[in-house]
């Protein structure tokens, strides 16, 4: 049996209760819609398979799909990326912010959703209830962004997405409108950063 839950949170200074209980619903196995600095983003345990076959599902995602991983700051994001002293300084200049960087991967992060890659994008963003959320599950999450499939941009209008969400046993974490230019991508997988895609945050930074 699904189970849907709206939250709605000051955008500034979210109510505790409510992060407890996104978080909660994230250790139970579910996903949760949540605001990030760019646009809101779907996100859940890396363990959670159910979720994520939801998340593929709702989003039309296939195998080859490059999920990023959301960490609370640089220490837990040291957990499934290898930094070297150039991409320390990118990062501690950049973050927390509106970017995406490709990172080398570690054998921390699971086969079943990342294969045979070696890197894996890496966000920090910088919005309140993201990072109450990540520092009160303790981990890293999956996220990719909430699209829906035959559209052009991302949702970000809560009034309009959550009830195309309500068959869903999920939760969203509503602070009203989001934005709809995602974040600014940039490999450091090389000798020199490269800029995959231009999005939110400025390049170079």
């Amino acid at each position: 049996m699904h189970q849907f839950e709206h939250l709605r949170l000051h955008p500034e200074r979210p109510q505790i209760r409510q992060i407890r209980r996104a978080s909660a619903l994230l250790q139970q196995g579910r996903f949760v819609i949540a605001p990030t600095d760019t646009c809101y983003t779907l996100m859940c345990k890396p363990q959670a398979t159910g979720a994520i076959a939801d998340i593929r599902t709702l989003r039309q995602l296939d195998d080859h799909h490059l999920w990023a991983v959301v960490c609370a700051d640089l220490s837990q994001a040291a957990t499934c990326v290898r930094i070297d002293n150039q991409a320390h300084r990118i990062l501690k200049r950049c973050l927390p912010g509106p970017y995406t960087f490709i990172l080398p991967s570690s054998a921390s992060l699971p086969r079943r959703i990342f294969g045979k890659r070696h890197d894996v994008g890496i966000r920090i963003p910088d919005h309140p209830v993201c990072h109450l959320l990540l520092e009160a599950c303790g981990e890293v999450l999956l996220c990719t962004t909430l699209q829906f499939p035959g559209d052009d941009y991302p949702a970000f209008d809560p009034d309009e997405f959550v009830p195309r969400l309500k068959h869903l046993s999920c939760a969203v974490l509503d602070v009203g409108w989001s934005g709809t230019t995602p974040s600014t991508v940039v490999d450091l997988c090389t000798s020199e950063p490269v800029l995959l895609r231009a999005g939110t945050g400025e390049w170079p930074a």
